[in-house]
């Protein structure tokens, strides 16, 4: 440099300054590349490594000598040469500002690169420990789940045989509460059977008709008037074969003939002849038992407790009584429920249809028919079967009220008026049926 003029200041100025942009162009790339990488290594005191930024300020050192023009000691002619410098520093003055606030400027520069560049390494160097301090407590949660799993795995297959060893006793105490329930029901029949045998002779004689539910044979005056009254008040022989009609499909395979007790007119024994089941029936009522005889039916004029009672122990495949129970005092319902278990086979089933005293609209016309002895509830009357020793008891509702007299059907879902709307429209009969 000290064979360089002033002619030759300027060019090794700029050619400093491109030296000094292509070392920072280095440092900046070489920082860029670094955050790309995957980790670097930490300095001792655990910070990221920096950028060497001394070559790029030893530049802007060895630059700050051609702010000004001089001239080397050695150089030749060098009196001449700083004659004429100094004759020409009037000219090169604002050059020499000019390169010294440059000079000022890239010194600024580096300064501020050089902590720019600090500080990014140092985020650097911090986001890598924290990827790192990530990294190392994932596998750390990775090896406990895996050792959790297994554990659980362990678990999950002891309290999978617990559960099914508990399941397998609950089912064999389940099955064992039915076969006791099965022996209770057996026992139950049994008693009802004993007590239907023991009790039966004594209390036929001594419920002899005082207050007989029909009218009895020797009064033709009041067997028709009675008629009459199930004609007006009950309905007409197709209705009431109509509302019967289903029901015959609850006996199809019957372990025996199906007695309806208090025949009527024989609606129900019409239908199952139609069915291919054979049906007897009695009625105290010599009007109604002759209308269902002049069908072909097999029916007798008699006392239902009496014709019941003479018939032989489990010979029937069902029992019904439409329209009978509330014809009876209480004890008496007792003791047809008692000779319908003694006279009904294994698998027999029992009807009792009657009129709904939860219904408003149906207790009206309940005491329209003068032979009305008292109403009986569901509840009680599918009790009395289950206690009997009677199984799968449920009651069915039926003969709705007629829509032209039914409130809206809307009403019935209203939750404050619903409940009074079922109470006062609900269905007119229910019959309570069960099986031997």
């Amino acid at each position: 440099m000290d064979e360089k003029g002033s002619g030759g200041g300027s060019a090794d100025a700029a050619a400093l300054a491109r030296d000094l942009v292509d070392r920072l162009t280095a440092i900046s790339a070489s920082v860029s590349s670094g955050l790309n990488r995957p980790s670097a290594p930490a300095s001792a005191t655990g910070g990221g490594s920096t950028p060497d930024f001394g070559s790029p300020r030893m530049v802007l050192e060895n630059g700050a000598r051609f702010v000004s023009p001089y001239l080397p000691g050695d150089a030749s002619l060098r009196p001449l040469k700083a004659l004429l410098l100094r004759i020409l520093r009037i000219v090169t003055r604002d050059q020499t500002v000019f390169n010294s606030a440059v000079l000022e400027a890239l010194r600024g520069a580096l300064v501020e690169a050089e902590g720019a560049f600090r500080d990014t390494a140092a985020a650097l160097s911090q986001l890598r420990a924290e990827a790192a301090d990530v990294a190392r407590r994932g596998e750390e949660t990775g090896s406990r789940l895996t050792e959790a799993v297994a554990r659980s795995g362990v678990t999950l297959e002891a309290l999978g045989a617990v559960l099914h060893e508990t399941q397998h006793r609950v089912d064999g105490l389940e099955k064992l509460m039915e076969e006791k329930y099965g022996e209770l029901r057996l026992l139950r029949l049994e008693w009802t059977t004993l007590r239907a045998g023991l009790q039966a002779p004594p209390r036929a004689a001594a419920a002899a008709p005082a207050e007989p539910a029909a009218p009895p044979a020797d009064d033709p005056l009041r067997a028709g008037l009675y008629v009459d009254f199930e004609e007006a008040f009950r309905g007409s022989e197709e209705e009431i074969r109509r509302r019967q009609g289903a029901d015959v499909a609850l006996f199809g395979g019957a372990p025996g003939p199906v007695a309806d007790l208090g025949c009527g007119r024989g609606e129900f024994l019409e239908g199952l002849r139609e069915a291919g089941l054979r049906g007897v029936g009695c009625d105290a009522n010599p009007v109604m038992a002759a209308r269902a005889k002049e069908k072909g039916l097999e029916v007798d004029q008699a006392d239902l407790f009496e014709w019941l009672a003479a018939r032989p122990d489990g010979s029937l495949g069902g029992v019904t009584a439409y329209q009978v129970v509330e014809h009876l005092p209480a004890l008496r319902l007792f003791d047809l429920v008692e000779l319908a278990a003694a006279k009904l086979a294994p698998g027999g089933v029992v009807l009792f249809e009657t009129v709904n005293p939860e219904s408003a609209y149906a207790m009206k016309w309940f005491w329209m028919d003068l032979t009305h002895v008292r109403p009986v509830p569901a509840p009680s009357l599918a009790r009395l079967l289950s206690a009997s020793g009677f199984r799968d008891v449920r009651i069915d509702w039926r003969s709705p009220v007629p829509a032209s007299e039914a409130p809206p059907a809307a009403l019935g879902d209203d939750p404050n008026l619903g409940p009074v709307v079922r109470l006062l429209f609900g269905p007119q009969d229910y019959a309570a049926i069960g099986r031997k």
